[in-house]
């Protein structure tokens, strides 16, 4: 028997299958060196064996029809269970891209954008890492993608957690038979999921994941606005899209880029600590003002700007959010911003004040995402999809936020430079990401190129609109 998808998980992998709408997320971790791959593939053999959801494949149930639902027991809801045909070279591979040794951050930033929305194969656990090679320096770089339903930012901290170490000398873990280890959890449980043992997880980069997780919602998904529609939700009805999208930025595809840039983290939160704002505040509305000036430079008039941000419905004092399914607590939500005509501070205290308005409005609607996803199983997917794909083109831009190691960390003994966060796009013109670290702030920047057809330019309006709001440039 094995352990129902939550309703958040059901909705995202049903959405996430359709093309359109793909909900991947990743992150690529430039490493200052090689690590020696052995060492590297027991690190990973030890994440899985550590985290649930990445030994778990979804697998549909024998009755699958929509009025399943209605004869109670969740009969029509998808499960998780072990793969007992997991191979870890499947979700762990080393490969180069370059011939000369010498390969360009552009060239790693086309091949970590094919790697990550490469469609999953659905027969096995909805991940990979890839440790890439040949880049200039003798440096590394390490890229994961996670299908949304296993993992969000709380998902990302736990792997995180899992993978990094401390010390540059810690020692390696010891060699884990993972296939054996598989096999006696489905003989020992019959497929039952016991979720991860805080107790086993060491170090204080733990401590901090676990204790961060708590404190923050997953990242931005604006599919789930979609779903809203479906659902009538009355008392968030205004969280759905008003207006449409910039014409600029209306044409959509499947097609996926990547650009990034960094911020200096101590100069973000000094100045938001002297405007009187949250990091979060100040980091979407120089999002927006970056949106602007891309609209400036290429002479498009920019009435409104529709960006979503997350509001977390968090309890202050959760259970367990790094147990093996723990659900969301968030709602997506769409905030009109001025365009053309109006101040970088007219835009932060928008943002800032509706982020605080939605806030205490859906506090008190902390399942409501839940019953959205219970509702979707009664809906045909191809609806539930459409409409996701409508509310979806009315964005501009989305955002997630959430905070990275805040200490220097090492990967299978070689120094971590920077981790670039990627968030969904998920029918959007792009998703912006920002994950604070030790010393820098960085934006991962992923776009549709067909809505966002010079994302370099895209990538130096926003770096320079957080030099506007006061903010120290490199």
């Amino acid at each position: 028997m094995g352990q129902q998808l939550s309703d958040t998980e059901a909705l995202l992998w049903s959405l996430g299958r359709d093309p359109n709408l793909a909900t991947t997320m990743g992150l690529v971790a430039v490493l200052d060196g090689r690590p020696d791959p052995e060492r590297m593939r027991n690190t990973v053999a030890a994440t899985v064996a550590e985290v649930d959801r990445l030994q778990q494949r979804i697998v549909s149930p024998t009755l699958a029809h929509p009025s399943a639902a209605s004869l109670g027991g969740g009969l029509n809801r998808p499960q998780w269970v072990v793969d007992d045909q997991f191979d870890l070279d499947y979700h762990f591979r080393t490969i180069r891209i370059g011939a000369t040794g010498t390969t360009s951050e552009a060239e790693l930033r086309r091949a970590a954008a094919q790697l990550i929305n490469d469609p999953f194969d659905e027969a096995r656990p909805l991940w990979q890492l890839h440790l890439i090679t040949g880049l200039g320096s003798g440096r590394s770089a390490l890229v994961g993608r996670f299908h949304h339903s296993i993992s969000d930012g709380i998902g990302l901290l736990r792997l995180a957690g899992s993978l990094l170490e401390l010390e540059p000398d810690a020692p390696p873990p010891a060699e884990i038979d993972v296939p054996a280890l598989l096999r006696e959890k489905r003989a020992a449980d019959g497929d039952s999921q016991a979720g991860d043992d805080p107790r086993s997880v060491p170090g204080r980069l733990k401590d901090w994941m676990q204790s961060a997780a708590r404190s923050i919602p997953g990242p931005v998904r604006v599919v789930e606005a979609g779903v809203e529609a479906v659902a009538s939700a009355r008392a968030v009805t205004d969280t759905l899209p008003k207006s449409k999208a910039s014409e600029l930025l209306a044409t959509r595809s499947r097609n996926r880029r990547l650009v990034f840039c960094t911020v200096p983290v101590d100069g973000l939160r000094r100045r938001a600590a002297e405007l009187d704002v949250t990091i979060n505040d100040l980091f979407v509305a120089a999002c927006a003002e970056g949106v602007v000036r891309y609209h400036r430079e290429l002479g498009a008039d920019l009435a409104r700007i529709t960006a979503t941000v997350v509001v977390s419905t968090q309890p202050s004092t959760p259970e367990d959010e790094l147990g093996g399914g723990g659900d969301n607590a968030f709602i997506p939500v769409a905030i009109e911003l001025p365009g053309d005509g109006a101040s970088n501070e007219d835009r932060l205290a928008i943002v800032h004040r509706e982020v605080r308005e939605r806030r205490s409005m859906l506090t008190e609607r902390r399942d409501l995402l839940g019953k959205i996803g219970a509702l979707s199983e009664l809906v045909p997917s191809s609806v539930v999809a459409a409409l996701a794909v409508n509310q979806a083109a009315k964005v501009d831009f989305a955002t997630s936020n959430i905070p990275g190691p805040p200490m220097a960390t090492w990967l299978a003994g070689v120094p971590v430079r920077r981790i670039h966060p990627i968030g969904p796009v998920a029918g959007t013109a792009f998703n912006v990401t920002l994950m604070t670290s030790q010393a820098e702030a960085v934006l991962g920047i992923h776009l549709d190129p067909a809505a966002v057809t010079e994302p370099d330019l895209l990538r130096r309006c926003i770096s320079r609109s957080f030099g506007d709001f006061g903010v120290p440039r490199r």
